[in-house]
């Protein structure tokens, strides 16, 4: 028996247990290798080819270039309600923020990107600058912005161009904010301000109609001011009566003490007056419905200037922020790529090998099975055509 029958018998014995019955079929796993062994140049050579492939693909395929950019969100300043409210994450809410239509519909406007692609769908604009740029957000809370494309020039604009959008996006949100606190603080501050004046003038009809302007320091300082000129004048009328009883009234003397007296007597009146007759046993009753109802419009007053700047300090805050946005940092502005990012030319080839490499085992394994099949057939054949003519004879 020659070289090519032991071979061709050693196939069939090989694959024999797979005509058995499915219950008793088993996979004899050397046998397997020892076929694959004896065919190893067959396997390598297809591996070979798919190495070749691989690499020769790589080559064909037009190169890209990535351009990428990192920025770094603006960190909130804590307030009350972010104690009582869950803590908004930066990092995600810039990413959704640069993600979003309007940015995308910024960058292909200033980019001119329909001429670039094309095409004027915006639909399609957008999937396919999509597919250009990859944003993403990392564990320290930076956004990351990786563009490619064929031209590294191309790469690099459309790159720049996303935090460029980003900023004008902030402040238009920040600009519109702005405005509706403008807007809500706007009617109540005018609001405020004309309660406040009706009340100024509320307050001084009532000192114009009470003569007390502050009436707790008024009625304490005026009831000291007028007991202080009761006694000059007691002591004046004293004298007066002494000088009277040896002099005539046309004394010099007499005279000065009159008019010093009738003085005393209109600062006491004009006193009594600012004072709502305070220290006179007439105004004793009075002086509490005077003194309530002028501390009643200072209350009035006190009340309308206080929301008054409050809503002064709002009002001015919103419009410092209709011209302040919080920045949005940028890290690594993108650059000119030098070197190409795709295709990856190992991994094409590395890829290639394997899969020619499996593709050779599948080959050695079903023409073995093919010629191990055909042996067993023409030995059947031999029998049966032996049977027959052992019969014949």
């Amino acid at each position: 028996m020659n070289s090519e029958a032991i071979s061709a018998t050693e196939e069939l014995s090989l694959d024999r247990p797979l005509q058995a019955p499915p219950e008793y079929r088993v996979i004899h796993l050397q046998k397997y290798l020892f076929l694959l062994w004896h065919r190893k140049y067959a396997v390598l050579l297809c591996a070979l080819g798919g190495l070749v492939l691989g690499a020769a693909i790589a080559f064909v395929m037009h190169p890209m270039y990535d351009a990428t950019v990192r920025l770094m969100p603006p960190t909130p300043k804590p307030d009350a309600l972010s104690i009582l409210l869950p803590e908004r994450n930066p990092g995600d809410q810039y990413l959704g923020l640069i993600s979003s239509r309007t940015v995308a519909d910024d960058v292909i406007a200033h980019q001119h990107l329909a001429d670039y692609f094309h095409t004027t769908k915006p639909s399609r604009l957008r999937s396919l600058l999509h597919s250009m740029a990859k944003i993403s957000v990392d564990k320290d809370q930076f956004v990351t912005v990786r563009v490619r494309a064929k031209e590294p020039e191309t790469a690099l604009r459309i790159a720049n161009e996303f935090p460029a959008a980003l900023y004008r996006l902030n402040d238009a949100i920040t600009l519109s904010e702005a405005e509706h606190q403008l807007r809500y603080f706007e009617g109540p501050l005018e609001q405020e301000k004309d309660q406040l004046s009706e009340a100024e003038e509320q307050l001084k009809e009532a000192q114009q109609k009470t003569g007390m302007v502050q009436p707790e320091t008024q009625v304490r300082l005026g009831v000291g001011a007028i007991a202080d000129l009761k006694q000059q004048l007691a002591a004046r009328q004293e004298q007066l009566a002494g000088l009277e009883t040896g002099r005539t009234s046309q004394n010099p003397q007499v005279v000065t003490l009159r008019s010093q007296i009738a003085s005393l007597n209109t600062q006491i009146h004009d006193l009594e007056a600012q004072t709502g007759g305070a220290g006179t046993p007439a105004a004793a009753a009075k002086l509490p419905e005077l003194t309530l109802e002028v501390e009643r419009k200072q209350r009035e007053v006190i009340y309308h200037q206080t929301l008054f700047d409050i809503l002064s300090k709002q009002y001015e805050n919103a419009r410092v922020g209709e011209s302040y946005s919080p920045p949005v940092e940028l890290v690594d502005g993108a650059v000119l790529p030098d070197q190409k990012s795709w295709p990856p030319r190992k991994l094409f080839a590395l890829v290639g090998l394997l899969v020619g490499g499996l593709f050779g085992v599948l080959y050695v394994l079903l023409t073995s099975m093919h010629l191990s099949q055909r042996v067993a057939r023409t030995l059947r054949e031999g029998e049966a055509a032996a049977r027959a003519e052992a019969s014949g004879l």
